[in-house]
């Protein structure tokens, strides 16, 4: 009978530490929540030179570049439109990480600091990443529906940047 009664006792005491860590973690979580609120990271974009813009250093036709502003602008320019949940902590820390990993493999913002070398094979990758299916990330799209891209606008695309770039190679 005293072996039963301490075994009840010692369940009961589990139990109880149990809730108490679950309910002491829970509140170390949500405060560690609201604190993050107040420490987020910069999601300025830098201000555009609008003569190194891709538009000011080669011709693309209007329904390209209303694609290229609807599926790849956000992550890869500094016309960075940045949604209301981005302002939210973590979930801004990871926007903030593909963005600045977007603009470093691509940067309509600053194509022309890129010379032709480096145009065409930017030009390449968009090919490619298009034609892959790699553009716009899966993750983007839930969130962002319109920049989907259907077979003709990832033809369209590809085709787009194959010519411009015979275009380059042939000045």
């Amino acid at each position: 009978m005293v072996f039963y009664v301490v075994k009840k006792l010692n369940t009961f005491r589990k139990t109880n530490l149990m809730k108490k860590f679950v309910k002491i973690f829970l509140l170390f979580l949500v405060s560690a929540l609201v604190i993050i609120q107040f420490i987020k990271p910069d999601t300025n974009s830098p201000a555009e030179d609008k003569t190194k813009f891709i538009a000011s250093n080669m011709q693309i036709p209007d329904n390209i570049f209303k694609q290229l502003e609807k599926s790849c602008f956000d992550c890869h320019s500094y016309r960075t439109q940045w949604p209301w949940y981005s302002k939210i902590s973590p979930v801004v820390y990871l926007i903030n990480s593909d963005v600045k990993k977007g603009r470093e493999h691509l940067n309509f913002s600053v194509w022309g600091d890129y010379d032709k070398p480096r145009m065409m094979d930017k030009l390449d990758g968009i090919e490619t990443e298009v034609k892959d299916g790699e553009m716009p990330l899966s993750i983007y799209l839930p969130m962002h529906p319109e920049a989907k891209l259907t077979e003709s606008d990832k033809k369209m695309l590809t085709d787009w940047a194959r010519t411009a770039k015979e275009q380059l190679s042939t000045k």
